[in-house]
């Protein structure tokens, strides 16, 4: 039987491990982890659909509608420096949908 499908932005819940390393000082340590952890939640398929849905299945800088991707507006390496705060950076304001050439061109 499939699972219902929820209403709604999927909740992002780090693992203990993960947790516990971005409270070290290593920062290429959290920043591997936290990274790790990012990814595979942005690959889910209900993360996935959701964003693209809500951005109209384009990118949202140019519009194209080839090679998309979700794409953090602030990324991993601001929250690993504090310059964003860990528990809004795998939400719905902070994702969105850039095409392949858009996001290898955003500056950091």
């Amino acid at each position: 039987m499939a699972r219902p499908i929820k209403e709604g932005f999927p909740k992002w819940n780090p693992q203990r491990t993960t947790i516990f390393v971005i409270n070290l000082s290593d920062i290429k340590l959290k920043y591997k982890k936290l990274r790790n952890s990012s990814s595979a939640f942005i690959k889910r398929k209900d993360v996935k659909d959701y964003i693209f849905k809500r951005d109209n299945y384009k990118c949202v800088l140019c519009g194209g509608k080839k090679n998309l991707q979700v794409d953090h507006i602030h990324s991993v390496w601001e929250v690993v420096h504090n310059k964003y705060p860990l528990e809004l950076l795998n939400t719905e304001g902070n994702l969105q949908i850039l095409c392949k050439k858009c996001n290898a061109g955003k500056s950091p």
